[in-house]
């Protein structure tokens, strides 16, 4: 979206120069120059597309930058969970083995999946 605006302020900076043939004397102190009428626009033109590039490659940057290590840190609180997961698992059949009764091949649903399944089931009606 960035780009297609960029884009149409270029093509309407072409018009312009297009359109504005003539030139024009410009004096900044004491120095004097005589430059066709669209150098200023598409210097200026130029100038704010540099710093709004510059702005968008830094800020997709940060961005990424920023991001960097959550990949790591995910797979490591995933791999934590299935640990303690598994460790639940077994301390289940432990304690299941302690007490005496067999303990069911099927794992107790979760208090979420109890939930997901309720609104499955009212969903229906």
């Amino acid at each position: 979206m960035f780009l297609l605006a960029l884009l149409i302020v270029f093509a309407l900076t072409g018009v312009f120069s297009y359109q504005n043939g003539d030139t024009q004397s410009f004096t900044l102190l004491g120095y004097r120059w005589v430059e066709p009428v669209w150098l200023p626009t598409a210097i200026g033109v130029g100038i704010v597309a540099a710093l709004f590039l510059l702005h968008l490659g830094g800020s997709d940057l940060g961005y990424r930058f920023r991001e960097l290590g959550h990949g790591r840190q995910i797979e490591g609180h995933r791999s934590l969970i299935a640990d303690l997961r598994d460790q639940n698992s077994r301390l289940r059949e432990e304690l299941a083995a302690a007490r005496g009764r067999p303990m069911s091949s099927t794992p107790a649903q979760s208090w979420m999946e109890g939930l997901r399944s309720q609104a499955r089931r009212v969903a229906g009606r």
